[in-house]
């Protein structure tokens, strides 16, 4: 645990100058606050010897009133400081988590590392608080109260250490008790969080199937393990407290026992008692400080130790030094022999191997769950293969910054992940520097103008939390207005037309059309008609590339692709028959058996397309 505790307190070496004048302010209250009992033991020795007792009394007031000013002071730059860190800590935590790979958040999740994120600095900022408060002056104050003490009475300081020596035992025994249940706690907390998290981002999903009392049941049964695992905790420092205030009741019983003993014998004056006493407050006090600190660095372990591994996880901004960029690219791409698993996982590609050329389109079909995102996630170094190599414009993207990277590739994803903010700053995110006449354009690229120019804020418009505001087909405009304004040399579609009506895709389809010209472009696509046009298709299943040509090739051959248009309930026949009479006498009709598919395919002539050309 103290090194936890160090990392928390050298988050604010930035401000060391600062802190060490905090640190110096304390240091001297801790002083003062060790003084006071030794002046109201004069101020009693005054009273007692019938002497002047305006010097004593003036001076310890005095005293009082410095110590209460300067505690305010001190206390006050302490939470300044805090929370100027805590900003701090924060803004640097955010980037570094939205500069890691996407694969550490998708392994992770979002509510999880948000949880992580959110806990982990407030916890900080208790201990940063705390520290210039409290921690620091309780640990100087101890320091100066022992020499004092054993100056002035050995036999009353023995009764003071021993009840030092009772609160760490104490402390010790039920920490080791907590320890597990502690742990326990801090899943639930986030079991918690990430549930809420979860219902809230989709609660329009479960209004729908009526699952709000199914979900808040479910909530409830994670509050009640919750509270089940915090009560054993909680029961354990209440008996701790017990005994410790039990230890401090007994310890100034037996100060004040002794101490009247001693004054009867003369051995001590009643001044001296008094001072003892009020050492036995402050001893009293500063143990309960230090007890509740070691509650506080117990109960707060599991959250610092979630935060240090997320601040230690490898930040793309870490590892970019060195690394190329990528610069006039033309969008040449190989996939050089490139195999792939998910940890813990069979899934992935195997040996996926092809060529595209600038300004051509290649196309990714195949079963959900074949490999086609995969592949896709690879070409955005989302993931690194484990083998082989992928290539832009002969350059390895392993070996090239992933700012230059990103800047080369314009994507629209299935889900268009809209942000909570107006239409045009969602547009705006393609390029940060366009004008509003270029956001414009890119809408009517789109075909999104229409949509937005019949809302009464227009561009203003919010799209509302995860386009909440925007249809399904408003939203997937918008993220290709995006991709246009973005204006990058490859293109990925990811069922760019997914949510879109037939009237719609019409139009979509058309600008995708216009943007694709001069890009290299890739099209996962399910609805096999958006790629007639593709110069390359590579049917994945299982991971693998079963074949690869354009589409009139691969309709007539009667094997995988076949079968996909055949299930989407397009006719092969016709483009059978134009293929044939394209390539001449020289090939065989297409062979109805099932059995001579494999020998027929082997004898087409598979040319490749020529590239578009690549003027933009």
């Amino acid at each position: 645990m103290p090194s936890l505790y160090l990392r928390a307190i050298g988050y604010l070496l930035p401000e060391k100058k600062r802190v060490g004048v905090i640190c110096a302010a304390n240091i001297a209250l801790a002083a003062v606050a060790v003084y006071e009992p030794v002046l109201l033991g004069k101020v009693f020795d005054a009273i007692a010897g019938d002497g002047a007792i305006a010097p004593s009394l003036t001076l310890w007031l005095a005293v009082g009133a410095f110590s209460i000013v300067a505690f305010i002071l001190v206390a006050l730059a302490g939470d300044r400081l805090a929370n100027k860190h805590k900003m701090r800590v924060l803004l640097e935590s955010y980037e570094h988590v939205m500069h890691l790979p996407l694969a550490y958040h998708q392994r992770t999740g979002g509510s999880r590392v948000l949880h992580t994120l959110l806990r982990g600095i407030d916890t900080l900022f208790s201990l940063w608080l705390d520290f210039m408060r409290v921690h620091l002056a309780t640990v100087v104050a101890l320091v100066f109260l022992v020499p004092t003490a054993l100056a002035m009475d050995w036999r009353l300081s023995v009764v003071l250490f021993a009840l030092a020596a009772a609160y760490a035992a104490t402390s010790r025994f039920v920490m080791r008790k907590t320890e597990d249940g502690q742990r326990a706690l801090e899943q639930s907390n986030h079991r918690v969080f990430g549930h809420v998290t979860d219902t809230v981002g989709n609660v329009g999903l479960l209004q729908s199937y009526n699952r709000i009392a199914t979900e808040t049941n479910t909530l409830r049964i994670f509050v009640h393990r919750l509270l089940a695992e915090q009560y054993p905790v909680l029961n354990w420092w209440a008996i701790a407290a017990t005994l410790n205030r039990l230890a401090s009741t007994l310890s100034m019983a037996v100060v004040l026992l002794i101490g009247s003993l001693l004054v009867s014998r003369g051995e001590l004056a009643i001044g001296e008692v008094v001072a003892f006493t009020g050492f036995a407050g402050l001893l009293i006090s500063r143990l309960d400080q230090i007890t509740g600190f070691l509650t506080q660095l117990h109960d707060s372990r599991a959250r610092l130790q979630a935060f240090y591994d997320l601040d230690d996880q490898r930040s793309h901004s870490v590892t970019e030094t060195g690394k190329r960029s990528l610069d006039r690219v033309s969008g040449a791409v190989r996939f050089d022999n490139v195999s792939f698993r998910y940890p813990s996982s069979h899934c992935g590609v195997t040996n996926v191997d092809f060529e595209v050329f600038p300004g051509q389109t290649v196309a990714l079909v195949g079963p959900t769950g074949s490999g086609k995102s995969t592949i896709i996630n690879l070409l955005q170094a989302v993931q690194a293969p484990s083998e082989g190599r992928i290539t832009i414009d002969g350059i390895d993207i392993g070996d090239v910054s992933q700012h230059s990277l990103r800047k080369t590739i314009a994507t629209v994803f299935q889900d268009p992940s809209i942000l909570n903010r107006t239409i045009e700053e969602n547009i705006r995110v393609g390029r940060e520097p366009a004008s509003h006449d270029e956001i414009v354009r890119a809408a009517t690229a789109a075909s999104a103008d229409g949509f937005i120019e019949c809302k009464d804020e227009r561009y203003d418009a919010p799209a509302g939390d995860r386009g909440s505001c925007l249809s399904g087909g408003e939203r997937q405009r918008i993220a290709i207005a995006r991709a246009v304004l973005k204006n990058a040399p490859i293109l990925v579609l990811d069922e760019a037309t997914s949510a879109l009506d037939v009237e719609t895709e019409s139009k979509v389809q058309a600008a995708l059309d216009q943007l694709r010209k001069g890009r290299t472009t890739f099209v996962v696509a399910h609805r096999l008609s958006t790629i007639r046009d593709a110069d390359l298709i590579l049917v994945i299943e299982d991971g693998r590339i079963v074949e690869r040509g354009s589409y009139d090739e691969l309709a007539i051959t009667g094997g995988r692709f076949a079968d996909l248009l055949a299930a989407g309930g397009f006719q092969t026949e016709p483009a059978e028959s134009a293929f044939i009479e394209q390539a001449g006498s020289n090939v065989q009709p297409f062979p109805r058996s099932r059995r001579s598919l494999l020998q027929y395919s082997n004898r087409l002539p598979i040319s490749r397309s020529k590239p578009r050309s690549t003027g933009r």
